[in-house]
């Protein structure tokens, strides 16, 4: 690749990152006749293809994904570099985005935001959903389900949590029962734990928060984490056998921003919790 287009590489790993020529373009702020044409530059100047067209997906070859993995490094030294400068100054906001579940933002981020104003005057948190996906994406800061695998990132166990099947105080069990969205590979399972449980559920719903106020409004029985149900006594853990399957979350970064002290200083802070 010729140094004078080595910025082709943020069109590359932004392809890897939302699938579409039309995400990423949206996400680039540019179009989706750019996208194309940048990234059929850097396919023409390696010889090799990046992305075969599938049905209405883009698979990444396996030089895709080695080009991504530059990208990535540049992007998170430079965002590590660029904090270091401002770290000096506490009136110089750095800005830090945390992925993570949504039930995870509910519990331990949103309720202590006063707090880390506080604490971290200087920084300014992003908050994006992500529940299942690997790669922390545009994110600095990804808090996931389970230990991540393979890829350039430190990580460090947050902590274990309980799945169980919860109803309303005054519900009896009757077969019905919330389901998560389709989308998720855990969507039924609330079936593994209520083996009476009918073969479909009388809702569905997005995400855990939402599945917690479905549980509130309805009295039906649904999964949640321990640590979420804990905040109202509204619901009942469910006596059912086993009724408990374990997990952990895992706090992962990039390697190159372990010398990064606002990243640390929020991983430390999201420690606490």
């Amino acid at each position: 690749m010729s140094l004078d287009n080595w910025d082709d590489l943020k069109f590359v790993l932004s392809m890897m990152r939302h699938g579409t020529m039309s995400a990423a373009a949206r996400f680039l702020d540019t179009n989706v006749a750019t996208v194309s044409r940048r990234i059929e530059r850097v396919s023409q100047e390696l010889g090799v293809p990046l992305f075969e067209k599938r049905g209405q997906a883009f698979v990444a070859t396996e030089s895709a994904k080695r080009l991504a993995e530059i990208g990535e490094e540049i992007e998170q030294k430079l965002r590590g570099a660029m904090a270091t400068m401002k770290a000096g100054d506490r009136n110089t906001p750095v800005g830090i985005e945390i992925a993570a579940p949504p039930a995870v933002h509910h519990h331990y981020v949103l309720p202590r935001t006063r707090t880390m104003a506080h604490d971290l005057p200087n920084v300014r948190l992003t908050l994006t959903d992500k529940v299942y996906s690997q790669g922390l994406g545009e994110a600095d800061i990804q808090v996931r389900i389970g230990r991540p695998e393979g890829g350039r990132l430190k990580a460090r166990k947050f902590r274990d949590y309980n799945l169980s099947v919860y109803h309303g105080r005054d519900h009896v069990l009757d077969g019905q029962w919330i389901g998560l969205s389709q989308r998720y590979p855990d969507a039924d399972l609330v079936r593994e734990i209520y083996k009476d449980a009918n073969a479909s559920p009388t809702y569905r719903v997005d995400e855990m928060p939402m599945m917690l106020d479905m549980i509130q409004a309805t009295g039906l029985p649904g999964v949640l984490p321990g640590f979420m149900a804990e905040e109202t006594d509204e619901i009942v853990l469910a006596d059912l056998p086993d009724n408990a399957i374990s997990g952990e979350l895992w706090i992962a970064y990039h390697e190159t921003r372990h010398g990064d002290a606002t990243l640390r200083s929020v991983v430390e802070w999201f420690c606490g919790a």
